[in-house]
């Protein structure tokens, strides 16, 4: 299929279907057609404004011509304060452990396994989708990630969430080459600013990880780069900076076709393995039968 054909369209109902309910978690959720079919669950995680609604409208159409099962998470601020960093003891539920949970009974009732999650969040979703992937890679297939703010760098002597050491009581221990063999992607606007007032700013964070979003998607995507060499493993994440796009959601999907990008990423053939310290195969934006 080639990317002309993949132009996003509205879907007709499904954004407007009210919210589904499992235990303590809201969320919208659309079956791939045909099922027999399904290729896996894209779960598309949504920013500090909790717009899973628009994130499911956003890629409904695009997920039913690349034949998956959808799932749009809506991490509510009363029970998930702290769902970017997966919710720390103290700080609300475990975001991440609530959606394992949501996933299984799913999978159970719509026939389709845990294993090879495709995962995309925006801004702040992209902060939970990539310490998601950190904490549990062996569920992921590959990930895409938009506007984070801030990453969890794959240092083993910085403490999370800034690196990989100590994490909090009750999480995974964070394996370094575990987590660099998931692909990733990472896309971020031309247009974003330092002075954006959802950035979060400090002395640390800023010197190590840089001043705008830009600047700290690029310098995350090399660190990664560089763990994974040490590993002896091939680049893990790409970067794509988005000529028309600031840092809206709506706007990336409507100006710099971000769904349609993240779809061709995410349901990509797989690439051959590269050698490592090669940078990896860059992705037709298009759904392969």
């Amino acid at each position: 299929m080639q990317a002309a054909q993949l132009e996003a369209v509205a879907p007709a109902g499904p954004a407007n279907t009210a919210p589904q309910q499992f235990q303590q978690l809201r969320y919208w959720f659309q079956p791939a057609p045909g099922t027999a079919r399904a290729r896996g669950l894209l779960v598309a995680v949504h920013g500090v404004s909790r717009g899973a609604a628009m994130h499911f409208q956003a890629f409904s159409a695009m997920a039913a011509r690349c034949q998956c099962h959808l799932l749009a998470p809506l991490f509510d601020a009363w029970r998930y304060p702290d769902y970017q960093r997966l919710g720390r003891p103290g700080r609300g539920a475990r975001a991440d452990l609530d959606l394992i949970a949501l996933i299984g009974d799913l999978g159970r009732r719509h026939g389709f396994d845990m294993a090879g999650l495709s995962l995309f969040g925006h801004s702040g979703g992209a902060q939970f989708v990539h310490r998601f992937v950190f904490a549990h890679p062996d569920l992921v297939r590959r990930y895409a990630l938009s506007a984070a703010g801030w990453y969890t760098y794959p240092d083993e002597g910085a403490r999370f969430p800034l690196g990989l050491a100590e994490p909090p009581p009750g999480f995974p221990r964070l394996v370094a080459p575990r987590l660099l063999s998931v692909p990733g992607r990472v896309f971020v606007g031309k247009r974003e600013r330092a002075g954006s007032r959802l950035l979060r700013h400090g002395e640390q964070i800023d010197s190590v990880q840089g001043s705008d979003r830009r600047d700290r998607a690029a310098r995350w995507v090399q660190a990664m780069a560089d763990a994974a060499a040490r590993h002896g493993l091939p680049d893990p994440v790409g970067l794509e900076e988005l000529d028309d796009g600031a840092h809206s959601f709506c706007g990336l999907v409507r100006r710099a076709q971000l769904a349609q990008r993240v779809a061709g990423f995410l349901f990509a053939p797989p690439a051959a393995p590269a050698a490592p310290g090669v940078a990896a195969q860059s992705y037709p934006f298009a759904c392969f039968p």
